[in-house]
């Protein structure tokens, strides 16, 4: 008796070790299915975003989900969609997107200050006025991390960033150098404002 009890048991942690082990390898082939397919999708996306134009790009970047962490990354995304914005022939829907999308960056103090409507067609003048005097937005250059300064007043987060700028005017290019000032609203940094530096070497090349 005391055998065929030992042989039951043995059978059934063979059983056991057997569902166990089947369960490991389910669990395996189910991870490597999910990265694969993420990665796909990853992929996917990647190859799409390559195919697409900036403006296409820009007109689908999703603020929401997507939107920059840091506050140098803030500045880099407003610039670029300057870029385009002053440099690129657009739709008038286009322009319309974008201004939206520029708008998602300011802070609320900005917003308030710049009604949607007035802020919109001041911006369509600066483009059109940029355009008759034959400019071009050739580069900009964020400053790096360890250069941003920051500071807390009254509680509040707020962060100085400089770009440097090159815009072509006819056959010369000029630097402009730029300050932005950022403050962080509900765990985001946004655009309090931004003024061009005047300097002594801010001559033609």
């Amino acid at each position: 008796m005391a055998k065929n009890k030992k042989k039951i048991t043995e059978s059934e942690q063979s059983k056991n070790i057997r569902f166990i082990v089947i369960l490991i390898l389910a669990v395996v082939v189910v991870l490597a299915l999910y990265f694969r397919l993420t990665n796909n999708s990853k992929n996917s996306n990647q190859q799409a975003e390559e195919n697409m134009t900036e403006i296409e790009v820009l007109k689908m970047y999703d603020m929401e989900a997507q939107y920059p962490k840091a506050a140098r990354d803030v500045v880099k995304m407003h610039c670029r969609i300057l870029k385009t914005l002053y440099n690129e022939e657009l739709e008038e829907d286009e322009y319309a997107i974008l201004n939206d999308q520029v708008r998602c960056l300011f802070s609320n103090e900005l917003l308030e200050a710049n009604a949607e409507s007035e802020q919109y067609a001041d911006l369509m003048n600066d483009i059109e006025a940029f355009h008759e005097t034959g400019k071009m937005y050739i580069s900009y250059t964020v400053d790096a991390e360890e250069l941003v300064q920051y500071s807390k007043v009254e509680g509040i987060e707020y962060a100085m960033v400089i770009v440097n700028c090159s815009i072509k005017e006819n056959t010369v290019t000029n630097p402009v150098k730029v300050q932005y000032l950022l403050a962080k609203e509900n765990g985001k940094w946004k655009i309090v404002g931004w003024q061009e530096i005047i300097t002594n070497d801010n001559t033609a090349e």
